[in-house]
Order: C-alpha cells, then sequence, then structure tokens
C-alpha cells in the first residue's frame, strides 16, 4: 500500500515538472466567414471531415463534429475509460449571422462517446489545441472564401 501511494505522489511530482507556462495569448478561437451561414458551414464540414470527424449533431447555429482520438496516446491514456479506452476529440463550432457569418468554435475531448455517461473535458485554455484550431479554421475560411468568389 505504503509503495502505492509513494507512487503516485512520485508521478504527481513528475508530472507538474513538465507543466510549463507561457506568457503568450491563446490564439483566437473565433473567426469571421466572409460568406453565407450555410458556405461557412459547408466549408468547417469539408474541412474537418477531411481530418476524419463526422458530423454528430447539426441545427442552424451549431454544428457538432467529433473523431475518434485514436492517433493521440495521451489522451487514451488521460481520458480512456474502462467502457471504451479511446476517447473521441470533438469540435463545437457556433455560427451567428450570415454574409458575414461570425464562427465561434470549442474543442474538447470526450470520455465514453455516444453514452449516456459521456465526459467532455473542454480544452478551450490549451495553447497547442487552440493552434491546431486556428489551423483547420483559417483553412475552412480559405475554402469558404473561394466558394463565394464568383466565377
Amino acid at each position: 500500500m505504503r509503495g502505492k501511494i509513494a507512487a503516485v505522489a512520485l508521478m504527481g511530482v513528475l508530472m507538474a515538472g513538465c507543466q510549463t507556462t507561457s506568457n503568450e495569448p491563446l490564439p483566437s478561437n473565433s473567426f469571421t466567414f466572409n460568406s453565407s451561414k450555410q458556405v461557412a458551414k459547408e466549408a468547417i464540414v469539408s474541412t474537418y471531415m477531411s481530418r476524419g470527424f463526422n458530423i454528430v449533431r447539426d441545427s442552424d447555429l451549431q454544428l457538432v463534429m467529433d473523431r475518434p482520438a485514436s492517433d493521440n496516446f495521451g489522451a487514451q491514456l488521460l481520458f480512456g475509460s474502462n467502457w471504451n479506452s479511446v476517447p473521441n476529440a470533438r469540435i463545437t463550432a457556433t455560427l451567428l449571422g450570415d454574409n458575414p457569418t461570425k464562427v465561434t468554435v470549442q474543442q474538447a475531448v470526450v470520455t465514453n462517446p455516444g453514452t449516456g455517461f459521456e465526459r467532455v473535458m473542454d480544452l478551450s485554455q490549451n495553447p497547442d489545441a487552440r493552434k491546431q484550431l486556428q489551423i483547420g479554421m483559417n483553412k475552412a475560411q480559405a475554402a469558404a472564401t473561394s466558394a463565394s468568389r464568383p466565377n
């Protein structure tokens, strides 16, 4: 028993030593699409479906997309469960306005996805998650811009 407590304490110290803080501001999670809401939504879906995401929910104001985080061992280790060892990565986009369309995006990890026991961990304050989110949304913005241009 003492060995287990010592091991847990050692892991806590090691994990705390790995944490770093940054003075850099977080990348934005709000984007303006100079297109209609429908074109913006189609561009987001196209961008994230090419990355393995599938639509979970779609309404006039919100789009939710998930994909298994099977390529992220850290997410599996921290957020996997006895029932499902592979959590889902989730993107939630809220769309307001129409031409221009303001899109606010949230990224999360979901334990036990698709069950009544889902646990959602918001990654909004994670700088690396925000950077990846910004890369994907910039690609979606470019796709929406090119789709909105008259031929």
